[in-house]
């Protein structure tokens, strides 16, 4: 309280502003200690993300087809370039297994994997997330399909994205009771 009555209130909140200024809450901020300054990551080769996703899209549609043996079959119609390699996997929505995959090939536009049985017979009549997968690189792709689509660097729409080591994919996931 003498300190308070013999500098007055407003000296005795300079004080405390200066202390805590001093103390500076542990950020600091100069060059001093050892923060570096913001900056920005650059993709190599000037890769620009944005808009990959424009544009029409490259898978126009694609279903899980109930057969009349109750297997459960993948089919879907396509702009890739003819042999494009798509991988289609199916996950079971309740216990998030996947059920089936396969890797199937363009023909004509068109896609379709072959008939999906369980271990015991027909897969049940459930909630299923199917995944549509295709990467553009000489492990995934054949030598045309790399050619027409550039690497897959020019391909843009609806489930196209970039890898780290600048590769092209196509990935697009849809949940289907079935």
């Amino acid at each position: 309280m003498r300190l308070l009555a013999r500098w007055g209130l407003l000296g005795f909140a300079a004080a405390l502003l200066a202390g805590g200024l001093a103390a500076g809450c542990g950020q600091g901020s100069g060059s001093d200690d050892g923060q570096k300054d913001l900056t920005f990551e650059t993709l190599p080769g000037g890769i620009d993300t944005s808009g990959l996703t424009n544009g029409k899209p490259l898978v126009a549609s694609f279903d899980l087809i109930r057969m009349n043996t109750g297997a459960l079959r993948v089919t879907g119609k396509t702009r890739l370039p003819e042999g494009t390699r798509v991988q289609v996997s199916v996950h079971d929505m309740k216990s998030n297994a996947m059920v089936a995959s396969t890797q199937v090939t363009v023909d004509h536009g068109t896609f379709g994997s072959p008939p999906f049985m369980g271990d015991m017979g027909p897969l049940p009549v459930a909630r299923y997330r199917v995944e549509i997968l295709s990467h553009f690189t000489s492990e995934w792709q054949p030598a045309n399909v790399l050619s027409e689509t550039g690497g897959g660097k020019r391909l843009r729409g609806p489930g196209i994205t970039r890898s780290k080591v600048d590769g092209a994919a196509l990935y697009l996931v849809e949940e289907m009771k079935r």
